[in-house]
């Protein structure tokens, strides 16, 4: 990270270069702040479930991107998708659902990445892992305050 320079700027999309047309994302190339022992940890505590939950499950263990944008807000502790970049794997796994009803979209939120929770900086984190990653989105509608 460069000292002083705003985090928007400093963005990255979760597990894509920024040559890939996303930048403006969650800050996966900045310096979290979190020891990469402590990375890995889920955060202490189970996190209440939602009625309106979607879970897809994606595999990052080729280190192919996520194919998101998504920006972090501390707030709420969470991601919001800006947008879905073709070819990724987000939007691959999109294609593969029946009649396109379950998919993911831009305003959806991920709340969840592996048992990380209530952190940006750890869903981060999860989602740079190159493993199987499991998140759990809510949808835009339900991602209110």
């Amino acid at each position: 990270s460069r000292a002083g320079a705003p985090r928007a700027r400093q963005a990255r999309a979760c597990g894509l270069p920024a040559a890939m047309g996303n930048a403006g994302c969650c800050s996966c190339e900045d310096d979290t702040g979190v020891r990469p022992d402590e990375s890995r940890r889920p955060k202490p505590g189970s996190r209440p479930r939602q009625p309106n939950e979607v879970v897809i499950t994606v595999d990052r263990s080729t280190g192919e991107g996520l194919g998101i944008d998504a920006t972090p807000d501390v707030r709420k502790g969470d991601l919001e998708i800006k947008n879905i970049t073709v070819g990724g794997l987000v939007e691959r796994w999109n294609a593969s659902q029946p009649n396109g009803k379950l998919v993911v979209k831009p305003g959806m939120r991920v709340i969840e990445v592996n048992g990380r929770h209530s952190s940006p900086k750890q869903l981060i984190a999860a989602c740079r892992e190159t493993e199987m990653l499991r998140i759990t989105l809510l949808p835009a509608e339900c991602a209110g305050d």
